[in-house]
This record gives C-alpha cells, structure tokens and sequence, in this order.
C-alpha cells in the first residue's frame, strides 16, 4: 500500500487517519491540517518539472538595428514563415531572439541569412556586434545636429517672425531673392539631406513592415515626414511661403537623437544582463593529436583534456589535472571572492579563471552550470507572459489605430470647413504624437534591468513571472535542512559496536544523501554492492554477505525487522533537540544506531524575526522534532518527507499566497508548488524549472534583496504600464483637435520614451523590504 499524500510505500500495519492510509506521523498530521484539498496528483508538478525539450534546436540570436518594440513583431513573423521554424520570440530591450527550428528543414546558417535579409542583422551570440553601425548613428546625430540647427536658424530669421505677424511679409521685399529664393531653396536641401540620409533608418523601418505586413512606429513616422516635406515641395512649387520644411527637420532630429539617447540607456540598464549572455561563448580548447584546438561544446567528449588561459571562462565542469590558479565562481557558489583551485579540485563550467592556468580533464557527464545559466537568461528575455503579454498584444493594434484615426481627422477636418493647411497639421500631429514605445518598453526593459541588479548581486531570477508574482505574501515556507541549517551533518554518537559504524559507513558510502555522507566517513573497513533505495527512508546493500539497512524507524517497519527498545532508548537520550537517528540492522535484526545533527546557520533567528514581522512563517523538516525553531516561528512541520513537501505548500495555498525558500534539487517540487520559490544552490536546469529566484551559494540574508528587487521592479513595470496609457490617453486627444503642432509633438513623443527608460534604469537602493507597501523607488 502506498501512502496517500507522498505515494511512498506505507509500514505494516499502516498509519491511518479517517480510512487513509499513510507512510508516516508527518504525512498523517499534514493531512489532518489540511484535510482533503491536498491529496492532489503529485504527477502534474513532476512532468511540469521534468517537461519535455521543445521538439526542435533551440537557439539564441543577437538582433543588431532593432530600434522599436515592433520589430519584436516583425521579426517573429518574418521567423515563423520561414519552413522548418517551429517558434520564434523576441525582445526589443536586449536585443534577442529565441528561434525553435527542425534542423532537417533549415540550418542555422539560412537562418541568420534569412533574418538578416529582413534589414536586421542577425548573429549568434559568440559572434563581435557591428561595431561600424554604432559609428554611423553617432555620424548621423552628428549631421542631423549641424543641419537641423542651420534650418531652424533660418526659420527663426525669416519664417516665424512673418508667421507670428512680428514682421510684415513687405519689409522683406528689399532681399527678396534671399528671403524667396535661396533661404527656401537651401532649406529644401538641407531637409532633403536629413530625409533622405538621417532618416534612412526610419525608412528601412517603414520598408521592413510593409514587408512584413505589419505596420509599424516607423510607418507613421514616415507619413508624417512624407506628408509634411511633399506639402511644402508643393507650395515651393506655387511660390508660397507656406512651407513645414521645419517640421519635418524636427520630426528626424528629435527621433534620431532620442533614438540614439534610449540605446545608450538600455544598454547600460542591461549591462550585467548582456555582458554574461554574450561573453559566455560555448567554445573550448580541446587537446587533441597533440596540440590544442578549438572545439564547440557539443563536440566535447568525456576524458577531453581542456586548457583554459587566464581570463577566459572555464567551458565545462571538470577536475583539473595540471596548474593552480584563482578563480571566480561568484555566480555558481555565491562566493564573492576568487577562491584558489589546485590540481584535483574541481571547477565549475562559467567560472572565470583570474589568474593563472589550468587543464582540466571532462568527466563522464559533460555539464556547464554557466551554459545553463546562460540559456535562463536568454530564455526569460524572450519569454512573453503575464502583464508583457498584455502590452505586447496593445502595441500589436494600437499602431493601425492611430492610422485610423490620423486619416479620419484629416478627412473630417476638410469636412467641416478648414483649411487644407490645418487639417495636414493635426493629422500629422496625431501621427507623431503616439508613442506605442512606451507600452513595448514598459516591461522588458524593466525586466531587463531587475535581472542585471539581481546579477550583480549574486541572484538570479529564473523566470519572468518572478516580478508579477511580487508583492503581499500570506506565508513564507521555509525548508530547515540547508537552508535555516547548514546542511552539513557530523555524526554525534553510535550506539553499538565497531561493526555498526563500519557495516552503516560502507552502505553509505553509496548514497549522496547528507546524512549518509557524514556516515560514510567515519568507516573504510568493508566495500558494499547491489544498493537499494528507499527515498526519505533509508537504503539497503550486502555487506560481507549481510543484508545490511540503514535509516529510520520506519524502514525497519517497512522491512519488519524488530528494533530492541534499549537501543532506542540510547538513541533518544543521546539525540539533541533534532538529531537524526539512522538505526542499523542486518540479518533482519538491529544491532546499534548512529546519531547525526547539522547545524543552525548563525543568521536564521535574525532572517526569521524579519520574515516574521510581515507574514507568518512556517518551518518544514524532515526531523521528527524542531524544538529549536518552534518558539520562533508560527508553525512547524516535522516529520515530513521529500515528497510530501509539496503537499503542505498546497495546503498553505488554500489559504493565501505562499513563498517556498528551500534547496533547488531536493525541494524542487514544493518550490513549483508555492506562488514564488526562492531555491538556494546552484543554476541547474531542475532548480530553474522549479524555482523563480536562484540564490548561489548559502547567505541566508539574500532573499531580503530578491524581495526588494522583485518588488522594485514589479513597482516600476506598473509605473511605466501607467505612464504609457496615460500619456497617449492625453496627447493623442489633445493632437486630434489641434491642441499639439507637430513640433511640440515630436518632442512629446521621444521624450515619452526616454522616460520610460530612464525610470526602468533608475538604481534599485540597498533592502528596505515591505511586501505590499508603496515603494519609493
């Protein structure tokens, strides 16, 4: 029989409770607490932790020349319809995509041809950035600066002060030909250079949605500076002065520069985030026939010797087999200093090697903490879910919109009597004034910049979602073992003679659990074979022809094999407080017991009393008692197992929103369970599947800044939502009854940007946490 909370087999008889059966008092309790609405199908968390790869090759690209939040919609449409693209996602605040493809139908060459023939240029991540393209934007806001200034000087000599009736039209008689002929002519190429040359950018924009079949930012953009420079040819050619050359010098000036001002900002608001996802390149150099060569991670194989010079990223795990140097695995460990590692050791695939060299032999299975890293990251980049999902699906429509209502104005303008000069200029205002940017910016720029101050804080948030789940939390779930202690159990006593430790060490020595870790230690006499795993319970092994167990009460229940009361009596005095009896039998009788205990960390009772002060928090163990944390916190839960842990997250759920912090391997299921996981450990693939936030390393007063950081930026994400929606909902009513020129609109329009930007930039300040409270960053 099978327990009905954790599907672990039940003892004989079984542990019951309102005619279920369970394995354990633990799981018996937690179903008395919570009753019915927990007995749920383990198996849906499971296959959500161990979901299947997405059929096809998943890669990342950098996208240069992306310069608005649709050419995130153009990009991915020009991806899908491409034969053998299975999915394609992209961001406009890193830069990136994430294209899904059959490899049978297109390689990863045709890809980046066929993207970059959109306009874009499309490379892989290990690949150098166009540095020649960021010369010529600086070369254009150069231009446009020189030529703008020289137009606008000459409107403000000779067309505004007629305009504005400060001057009479015949006062200017006496330099006619200079005020007629060559002050519009010479504005005329002076605007003709900035349309047709600063402005290119714009119009390959415009080009590419019209390709795409997508309109566009760059398709108003164009209208309006097509429509007023076509204008004012016109009225050149009648020999008016009614000319709005002016406008569209402003119209390409103030997009150029705030262009050129937004690009800057998101890259130093993404710095961190961008730096790791490019500098990981996932390339090694590979001793083989006698000299190094350059192999990509793919084509590694295990024994491979691999040598990596000082300042370049080790690729792989491995053990090093020749030099000694300094290393940086703040990311992997939470180490924040460079620890040295020496032939022997092993070192983390994304440590950077700070001085020296090293060679490093690939073990069995070829793994890279830091390739995993580097695919969260990329990954929650193009992740669109939640509030982003939200924007991006406005940003879709709100641009045809804006057509619509442009043309509509225009058209009722001539309508109701106006001028033909009038109705051009609110229309062309109504054009330039939106700003879909700012709803296309809002998130994944906010997002962008969270990531990179939690990277440069040893954090890393795993999921995009982290920041929408931010906020009130009715319970913060704590798992003891590694997380409250430090998880590192030392044996305290045996209880029987020397073959009791020596037959316990040598089944132990098979088993990675942290308790048969610290047996294994303490024994090298005998060998064990033909290991038998009871999860949460113990293990079975032969032991110089003895079956030999070792592990809890309950698995010699399971086994039954009689337990002598005097040695649990022992077992009981020696044990403190939570103290671990593992009991040990062979020949299906008990012979001793071995107590082990792991440590408090220094800082729990701190970490909890401010965990306290604004949620209730709960303590989950496996130990049958936790006496030392029950005074300070609101409930304990002992005696659970593994696999029942996720079960009390769901408990706790059904009565209001709940943060599991625990170890990313061991407590993956429950971290899936909980509304926000915090796990601590390294970035593997289980701890990223299963947890929001991963925090290298064991400092315990960390979850404080991811709190502030998802919070800040949670903030910020609705700050910019906010300021997006009320800055159209004014300027584009205000532009569609003439109450904004197309000047003013211009200006309106990049400055809206640059906000948003600037706010999603700003520095989040050190932790000063209040979960649901107004936020002064």
């Amino acid at each position: 029989m099978d327990c009905e909370l954790c599907g672990l087999p039940t003892p004989t008889p079984p542990i019951e409770s309102s005619g279920k059966a369970f394995c354990c008092i633990g799981c018996r309790e937690v179903f008395q607490q919570f009753g019915d609405d927990i007995l749920l199908d383990n198996s849906a968390i499971s296959e959500s932790l161990a979901r299947a790869k997405p059929e096809g090759t998943e890669l990342f690209l950098k996208i240069d020349g992306m310069h608005c939040s649709s050419c995130e919609i153009l990009i991915e449409q020009v991806a899908r319809r491409l034969k053998g693209v299975l999915s394609a996602t992209s961001s406009y605040a890193t830069s990136s995509a994430k294209i899904v493809y059959d490899p049978l139908q297109i390689d990863e060459s045709q890809l980046l041809n066929q993207l970059s023939v959109t306009g874009y240029n499309a490379r892989l991540r290990s690949d150098d950035a166009l540095e020649p393209e960021n010369d010529l934007a600086l070369f254009r806001i150069l231009i446009t600066s020189s030529m703008a200034s020289v137009v606008m000087m000459l409107y403000l000599a000779f067309f505004y002060p007629t305009n504005l009736g400060l001057v009479d039209i015949d006062d200017l008689q006496p330099m006619g030909w200079l005020a007629f002929r060559a002050v519009p002519n010479a504005i005329f190429v002076l605007t003709s250079i900035l349309v047709f040359y600063v402005g290119a950018p714009i119009f390959r924009g415009a080009l590419i949605g019209i390709r795409a079949g997508v309109l566009n930012m760059d398709n108003l953009l164009v209208i309006a500076i097509l429509a007023s420079y076509g204008y004012s040819i016109a009225q050149m050619f009648t020999g008016s002065l009614d000319l709005y050359f002016d406008v569209t010098a402003a119209i390409i000036t103030v997009v150029t520069f705030g262009r050129y001002f937004e690009h800057g900002a998101r890259a130093n608001a993404t710095r961190e985030l961008t730096s790791l996802m490019e500098a990981w390149v996932p390339v090694a150099r590979v001793f083989e026939n006698g000299e190094y060569q350059q192999r990509g991670i793919d084509a590694i194989n295990s024994g491979d010797s691999i040598f990596v010079w000082q300042g370049e990223p080790v690729p792989v795990d491995g053990i090093i087999v020749d030099g000694q140097a300094a290393v940086d695995e703040s990311l992997m460990t939470g180490e924040p200093f460079p620890v040295t590692r020496g032939i022997g050791d092993k070192v983390y695939g994304g440590a950077v090697v700070v001085e020296g060299i090293l060679v490093i032999t690939v073990g069995e299975e070829i793994e890279s903490q830091m390739d995993t890293l580097a695919h969260i990251l990329w990954n929650i980049q193009s992740s669109s879910t939640g509030f982003r999902g939200l924007a991006d699906r406005v940003a879709r429509v709100f641009v045809p919109a804006v057509l619509y209502l442009a043309a509509g104005v225009f058209l009722v303008s001539l309508m109701m009597g106006l001028s033909l000069q009038t109705a051009v200029l609110t229309g062309l205002a109504t054009l330039i004034v939106s700003c879909p940017c700012t709803f296309g910016l809002a998130i994944p720029l906010a997002t962008a910049a969270g990531i990179s101050t939690a990277l440069r804080r040893g954090i890393i948030i795993t999921s995009a979602d982290a920041f929408e789940k931010a906020g009130q939390f009715d319970t913060v779930a704590i798992d003891k073992t590694g997380t409250l202690s430090t998880g590192k159990m030392s044996v305290l006593k045996v209880v029987g003679d020397e073959k009791v430790h020596e037959y316990a060490a040598a089944v132990e020595r098979l088993s990675t659990h942290p308790i048969a870790e610290a047996i294994a230690r303490i024994g090298q006499r005998y060998s064990a074979s033909d290991l038998v795993i009871h999860p949460g319970r113990g293990a079975l092994a032969m032991v110089e022809g003895h079956q030999v167990a070792v592990g809890s009460k309950l698995l010699f229940e399971i086994l039954d094999w009689e337990i002598d009361p005097d040695i649990i009596d022992s077992a009981d005095r020696i044990r403190k407080g939570e103290g671990v009896i593992s009991y040990v039998g062979w020949d299906k009788q008990v012979y001793g017991a071995i107590v082990t205990q792991d440590a408090s960390r220094p800082e729990w009772r701190a970490v909890v009393d401010r965990l306290m002060q604004y949620s209730r928090v709960a303590v989950l163990t496996g130990a049958e008692n936790a006496d030392e944390y029950r005074a300070h916190v609101d409930d304990v839960y002992t005696g659970v197992p593994p696999e029942a842990k996720a079960a009390v997250i769901r408990g706790l759920c059904t009565k209001g929103a709940v943060v599991m912090i625990g170890d990313g391997s061991n407590d993956a299921p429950a971290l899936a369970a909980a509304d926000l996981g915090i796990a601590f450990g390294t970035p593997t693939t289980l701890a990223a599947d299963a947890a929001d936030v991963i925090i290298p390393g064991n400092r315990l007063n960390k979850i404080f800044d991811a709190f502030e950081i998802l919070n800040t930026t949670h903030h910020r994400i609705r700050q910019n939502l906010g300021w997006a929606l009320l800055y159209n909902a004014c300027a584009i009513p205000l532009a569609l009854t003439g109450y904004i020129n197309p000047l003013f609109a211009a200006l309106a329009m990049s400055s809206s940007s640059i906000l948003v930007v600037w706010n999603s930039s700003r520095v989040i300040k050190n932790p000063v946490w209040r979960p649901g409270s107004p936020n002064e960053n």
